[in-house]
């Protein structure tokens, strides 16, 4: 179960478990109550009443602060109306914005450094981690790309004590913090493979030089406290609700009331008769098939009909045209256009026809298909025919690199409502409305998380990768056939799935914040313990285009000019590229501690990007200690078709400590200086590794490894190199 108090950005007070008799039928003969607690708060150090009167006092003071136009400028302020920043926002823990209390919390929780006490070492993670995607938690929410959190779990570890601070700015949907926070769950941590005592202490299985394998420890069982940034409002949303406790009774009883509500109002939308003429049934899916015209004939071809070969599910790549029987392929047909009038944008517009072909429906408990009958299509009239009384973004589609590769504008789709059928688009302005009203932000997270399924965008069975309704994830290609779901059958099994969710919800762990990494002046120099941080990977993945949509019915957009990618939709390059990640690797350098370790988790095929972020790494003012690999084990749908690496890599990279940067100062530019580097650098690194029972080769202790970090470490700070590469390997 979901566990601890209420996650919601309009929270009613704290809530406890008490244990009541099992209600009748339910097997048990306990069962656990969440009931609300008006006991005092404590938070940053001030004690309220109640939860809600936390929220209510910071919820002043970031309204306040909004008003301030100095704030706004902070890097990566996102775009939209200050309630829209206010209804997402649960500070001081979560802002959809910058976080004006990030440095308190800091301050709060941290331990300050302190170079003459400091007694912290570690060498490198070194070792491969292979990680599935498989997890519950993991596939909670459709986000394009996220790295499993016991990968990161392994990593942080490794690399803290508990109670450490831990940062990710690039975090996504905030797997970090969920990590960060499952470090402190023995059954969890267990499942790792590791050991756990009863004191806590964690030991891991190591193979020693003579082969005998032994219990090593290395670790602390305890939760660690976690700083996350994302430039994407929809992210940081995605990651407040991951790392927030959730209510779970609450969280079913309203998503339950919510699809109820709809399915009363809007379930004459997916009525249909069965087959025997009498019966009704309820409607699961609609395949909608792209309407082409025969270049020899001019007649209509229903693409569904003439290449979609029942029984196999494969599309055929020639068939002939049912009129005429000339040889077609899909290139040489010609698109038909519907004209119509758009009344969002009071004005006429054209997409291409799709008719409706298949509907997959249920009676009782069985399941049917048939083709859509006079009386399915007279409905879908009358849904046309009726205007929108419910908000729903009108937004234009933004520049960028997925309009060129994926081509939806050239269907007419022109704005994101030109995205969705008309019944859907009615259904989901409905449901949106109906959970930005709820006082519970997990029924958001919940909805939002099933926005793209109701898209044009899921497709129905297009090819060997793809299966029946499935949205392919980092893509926004709307296809020749497609699948428009009911909420009931897209979203019931999804909210069963959540309410059996175990996420780790802790109080005061996590604090979130909306802005870029190139710039986060609130986080005070050297107070971070350690960084994982799952970046960009240059032109991968474009977040700010596909966020778009979840970001549009939130009403609050990423502010697109520090984002980190590679564009050519918007002329950005490898350089911009390399230069905004240069600018947040020397931010992320400023706020870690000396001496401590950055971990970089980092997937891309081209040797160009991965040059990139090295780069960007030593001109910051990192040194690369290790390079190892990060197997998800699930390949990626544009892994799959691409023949992309399927593996990502992971830098391990430090911080030099005060001591070395003393020391250089005073013989900077001199062989001592740089022997006395090369000396340090060498304790950073693993000594012995063993993969498959062998003994393998430390990458970073080579001599020509070691000489470009002994380089890039002088001309990072303006110093001449003392030695050539002959003579240093000499």
């Amino acid at each position: 179960m979901m566990s601890g108090s209420k996650g919601s950005s309009n929270q009613t007070g704290l809530f406890k478990t008490k244990i009541v008799p099992g209600k009748p039928g339910s097997g048990k003969l306990f069962e656990e109550e969440f009931v609300a607690s008006e006991g005092p708060v404590e938070c940053l150090g001030i004690t309220f009443e109640n939860d809600e009167k936390r929220r209510e006092y910071f919820l002043d003071k970031l309204r306040e602060k909004l008003k301030d136009p100095e704030f706004r400028k902070i890097e990566g302020f996102p775009i939209g109306e200050d309630e829209a920043i206010l209804a997402l926002s649960d500070p001081p823990y979560y802002t959809a914005c910058p976080n004006p209390f990030i440095e308190y919390f800091i301050k709060h929780y941290g331990k300050p450094y302190d170079p003459a006490t400091d007694d912290y070492r570690r060498e490198p993670f070194a070792a491969d981690v292979s990680e599935g995607k498989n997890d519950p938690i993991y596939n909670a929410h459709s986000y394009h790309t996220k790295v499993p959190h016991k990968a990161i779990m392994r990593y942080i570890l490794h690399y803290t004590e508990p109670g450490d601070l831990v940062f990710d700015g690039f975090c996504g949907t905030g797997m970090t913090g969920v990590a960060a926070q499952l470090c402190g769950d023995k059954a969890v941590v267990g499942s790792l493979g590791y050991r756990v005592d009863k004191d806590g202490i964690i030991s891991q299985q190591e193979t020693e030089e003579n082969g005998k394998k032994v219990w090593k420890p290395f670790s602390k069982l305890g939760a660690r406290r976690v700083v996350l940034n994302d430039l994407s409002p929809a992210a940081t949303f995605i990651a407040y609700n991951y790392n927030t406790p959730v209510d779970v009774a609450a969280f079913e009883r309203e998503a339950k009331r919510i699809l109820k509500e709809v399915e009363d109002e809007c379930g004459w939308m997916y009525e249909t008769l069965h087959t025997d003429g009498k019966t009704k049934g309820t409607i699961n899916y609609m395949v909608w098939s792209e309407v082409f015209c025969c270049p020899d004939c001019g007649k209509e071809i229903i693409y569904y009909d003439a290449a979609f070969q029942q029984g196999t599910s494969q599309v055929v790549d020639t068939f002939p045209c049912p009129h005429c029987h000339s040889n077609l392929n899909k290139k040489s047909l010609q698109r038909i256009w519907n004209a119509y009038y758009d009344e969002s944008l009071q004005a006429s517009h054209q997409l291409v026809r799709y008719s409706p072909v298949l509907i997959n429906y249920q009676v009782g408990g069985t399941r049917h298909e048939k083709r859509p009958d006079e009386r399915d299509k007279s409905i879908l009239k009358r849904i046309e025919s009726k205007s929108l009384t419910e908000w729903y973004p009108t937004h234009e589609m933004p520049d960028g690199e997925r309009k060129g590769k994926d081509g939806y504008h050239l269907k007419g789709i022109t704005h994101l409502h030109h995205f969705y059928f008309p019944r859907a688009l009615a259904v989901f302005a409905r449901l949106s409305k109906k959970a930005n009203s709820c006082s519970n932000a997990f029924v958001r997270f919940f909805i939002q998380g099933n926005g793209l399924t109701v898209t044009k965008m899921n497709r129905y069975r297009e090819n060997a990768y793809s299966q029946v309704n499935q949205y392919m994830s980092g893509t926004m290609f709307v296809g020749s056939l497609i699948s428009e779901v009911s909420p009931a059958y897209s979203m019931t099994n999804k909210m069963k799935r959540l309410c059996k969710l175990r996420l780790p919800g802790i109080n005061a762990q996590t604090a979130i914040m909306t802005q870029s990494t190139t710039s986060i002046p609130e986080m005070a120099d050297n107070s971070i313990d350690y960084i994982f941080v799952d970046p960009p990977f240059g032109n991968n993945l474009h977040y700010s285009e596909l966020n778009f949509f979840w970001e549009a019915w939130l009403k609050l957009l990423t502010q697109r000019e520090p984002e980190a990618v590679m564009d050519k939709g918007r002329n950005r390059t490898l350089q911009d590229y390399q230069r905004l990640m240069a600018e947040s690797f020397q931010e992320i350098l400023r706020v870690l501690k000396p001496g401590r370790w950055l971990t970089v988790e980092f997937h891309n095929s081209r040797n160009s990007v991965w040059f990139a972020i090295q780069q960007a790494l030593e001109h910051a003012g990192f040194v690369v200690a290790d390079v190892r690999t990060l197997d998800k084990q699930q390949e990626t749908y544009k892994q799959s078709i691409q023949k992309l690496v399927k593996q990502d890599l992971v830098i391990t990279a430090y911080k030099p400590n005060g001591g070395l940067e003393q020391r250089f100062r005073l013989v900077a530019g001199t062989e001592e200086g740089a022997w006395d580097f090369v000396r340090t650098h060498l304790k950073k690194l693993p000594v012995f590794g063993l993969k498959d029972g062998h003994a393998e080769v430390i990458a970073e202790r080579q001599n020509y490894l070691l000489f470009d970090r002994m380089v890039a470490f002088h001309v990072q700070r303006g110093v001449t190199v003392p030695l050539s590469a002959a003579e240093f390997y000499a």
